[in-house]
């Protein structure tokens, strides 16, 4: 299996055959009256006492041996036995870190003069987050592709990388200056989900369970439907729509009103053809978090389960605290269901980015797509936008959930014409995007134009291996080059910790998944994704750009030199 094949399986909404191998537990979701504590302790859970990026150390997915491989293939050890995961050698080590790997391919001719360097933009990547309520009965757990052994702990995991950067941050010269989320706020575009992810950035106290109050381990903070308190961050932060936040788990189907009602109600959603087959979600009282596929089993019902529609979705986020107002959304945004925008992250500097809205919720043939489109009207639009960043000698990121080359073939505006769009505008230097749940790269280029194009990075997600965020740094170096420095972070979580099981169920998940028949193997996927964790991207910018941002005060102190290099 090659690389984009790999990512390709990671993407969670990915339709295919279902596997043969099931969940073992048929438990009714039944809370033990005895195993209730009725004086919870919130915590907060620990971090290592030594910060670090993966420039210094790293957790790399175990490769299983040939007899567990064998087990595997055979159907003897299935991803539903999580708790046999360890037993069979599955999970992470730790290992060395890895240096900036460094790019002049957009950047002929650079070299790096003294000290004139100056840090233009400090921020923080957390793309597809992925909120999961386990409980919910619109999950599709009987679906291996879909079930993943640590889905009830997402939360734990994305507030590990909320902790993790919050003391970067506060370890480094200045803040962050903002956060970019593209793309999978939540795994199945409910309401809970979505109010859990906005609490965990803005900071207060999580209460992971949905349904009824169940402590599946008596005591605080030592199971997945424990509370715990998240410290937040205190710089703004922009969301970018995935198609989990618009499907039926990502593309198994429309938010409609069979399905709204189905979320909230105290059985199993077995009302559509895939629901039939693959229907499941997690009895959220046992310790082992089994998986229920029986649709006789009720589970408590949940208002707050809710999945939103696209207005209801851009209002939350419209509404939620935290900075900026809005979020990126205007009112007349959320009126007209427009979910891309643009904006200035730091005032008064001339960087724009450019947010896009690449989710596909619409019907055609009865084919729902988890790929990426445009319609025309937001490609004149980003064209537009374009023209008046050029017009005013302006830097621009491009932010988006999907890749190009991760767009559907029905997509009314192609992915060539806008590739075409996009390297043919000189001061575009970045694309961020997220879906694929690993690290990749790619150059976009003007053909025979050496030195004229852009980076497209795409960034790992939180909660599936190798459960990573990022920290870019864009640093003008004041010769009309510029550098961005891409450095990828472990959440850093101490070894006891709810989060840090979640990466070596991750990990054992990911053994599934990209070792299949064909000989591919978790080592070949860890090199190749390391290749695009830490890197150092060199880029030529447009005069009229470099004039601009030399006229800037912009700090002296490169962060990521002198703090994530220094760990």
């Amino acid at each position: 299996m090659n690389k984009l094949s790999a990512i390709a399986i990671l993407s969670t909404a990915l339709v295919g055959a279902h596997s043969s191998a099931n969940p073992s537990s048929m438990l009714a979701n039944t809370p033990d009256p005895n195993n209730l504590d009725l004086n919870p302790v919130v915590p907060e859970y620990a971090l290592t006492d030594t910060p670090y990026t993966t420039l210094q150390k790293s957790w790399a997915p175990i490769e299983p041996t040939q007899e567990v491989r064998s087990k595997m293939n055979d159907g003897v050890f299935t991803v539903y036995q999580h708790t046999q995961y360890a037993d069979n050698g599955l999970g992470v080590m730790q290992v060395q870190g890895f240096p900036w790997i460094e790019h002049r391919e957009l950047a002929p001719g650079f070299v790096q003069e003294g000290d004139q360097r100056r840090s233009l933009a400090y921020a923080l990547v957390i793309p597809d987050p992925q909120i999961i309520d386990e409980e919910s009965p619109i999950r599709l757990d009987g679906y291996d592709s879909v079930y993943r052994p640590h889905g009830q702990l997402t939360l734990q995991l994305f507030e590990a990388h909320v902790r993790t950067a919050r003391r970067i941050s506060d370890l480094s010269g200045r803040p962050f200056d903002f956060t970019v989320l593209p793309g999978d706020l939540t795994d199945s575009s409910q309401k809970n989900e979505l109010e859990w992810m906005i609490t965990i950035l803005n900071g207060g106290v999580i209460d992971p369970d949905s349904g009824i109050d169940d402590d599946p381990v008596a005591g605080s903070g030592n199971d997945y439907n424990d509370s715990f308190s998240s410290v937040g961050t205190d710089w703004p932060w922009y969301p970018v729509l995935g198609n989990h936040d618009v499907l039926h788990v990502g593309g198994f189907g429309l938010i409609d009103e069979k399905l709204r009602e189905a979320a909230v109600s105290d059985h199993l959603f077995t009302d559509s053809l895939l629901s039939i087959f693959w229907g499941g979600y997690v009895a959220g009282h046992t310790p082992d978090h089994q998986v229920i596929l029986d649709a006789a089993v009720i589970t408590p019902a949940d208002p707050e389960r809710l999945p939103l529609n696209k207005t209801e979705l851009l209002q939350a986020l419209h509404d939620a605290d935290g900075q900026p107002a809005g979020h990126g959304f205007s009112q007349a945004d959320v009126d007209s269901e427009k979910g891309y925008f643009s904006t200035y992250p730091l005032p008064n500097k001339p960087l724009k980015m450019i947010v896009l809205d690449t989710t596909d919720p619409t019907e055609a043939n009865i084919v729902i797509s988890y790929l990426g489109s445009m319609d025309r009207l937001q490609f004149n639009w980003l064209r537009e936008e374009l023209a008046t960043a050029a017009s005013l000698q302006e830097l621009v990121i491009v932010v988006s959930h999907h890749r190009l080359e991760d767009f559907h073939g029905n997509s009314e505006v192609s992915p060539e014409t806008i590739e075409s769009l996009l390297v043919g505008s000189d001061n575009v230097i970045l694309h961020l995007t997220g879906h694929g749940h690993a690290s990749a790269k790619r150059i976009l280029q003007l053909s025979g134009d050496k030195g004229k194009g852009y980076w497209e990075l795409m960034s790992a997600s939180t909660m599936d291996a190798p459960s990573q965020s990022r920290v870019l740094e864009l640093v003008d170096e004041r010769n009309g080059y510029l550098s961005i420095y891409a450095t990828n972070v472990d959440h850093n979580s101490a070894e006891d910790t709810l989060a840090h099981k979640a990466r070596q169920l991750a990990a054992g998940k990911l053994a599934f998944t990209v070792s299949g028949d064909d000989g591919d193997t978790v080592a070949e996927y860890w090199k190749a994704d390391v290749t695009a964790q830490n890197l150092l991207l060199r880029v030529k910018l447009p005069e009229g750009v470099a004039a601009n941002l030399a006229a800037l005060d912009l700090p002296e102190r490169i962060e990521s030199v002198q703090t994530l290099n220094r760990f």
